[in-house]
């Protein structure tokens, strides 16, 4: 069966529109990765500039350092067996122990917390570890 001149022009229209929706689509889609990949570079500098700003507008391998070394000590204590809120609390308590000194010396009472364990030391172990030796 041999198809006509007009059948074949009407299937020659038809796959030339379907083919130049599919380039329509194609080129949108190359347009929203586009959009895409800038709103995600935008986010990043957003990111670096907040983390910047945390560690005291560190930049560059300084800051990536920073965030290196705080993120591994958070894992050796996680994997410790700490929780993420016992380390926070570790940390308040540190800053605790540092500013209120005086209050630690004039209080000598029977807790056996750390604070009053190993005083101005912090330690990770059940034992006292001095520096001083």
């Amino acid at each position: 069966m041999k198809k006509s001149k007009t059948e074949t022009a009407v299937v020659g229209g038809v796959l030339g529109e379907n083919n130049k929706k599919i380039s329509d689509i194609e080129r949108s889609i190359r347009a929203a990765l586009d959009r895409k990949r800038k709103i995600i570079m935008e986010s990043k500098l957003y990111i670096y500039g907040q983390l910047s700003e945390l560690f005291g507008g560190m930049e560059g391998q300084e800051l990536l350092d920073a965030v290196t070394k705080e993120h591994t000590l958070i894992g050796k204590l996680t994997a410790s067996g700490m929780t993420y809120d016992q380390i926070a609390e570790l940390a308040d308590d540190s800053s605790a122990v540092t500013d209120n000194n005086e209050d630690d010396d004039a209080d000598n009472s029977s807790d056996d917390s750390d604070t009053n364990r190993y005083g101005k030391q912090m330690s990770f172990s059940e034992t006292d570890h001095s520096y001083s030796e």
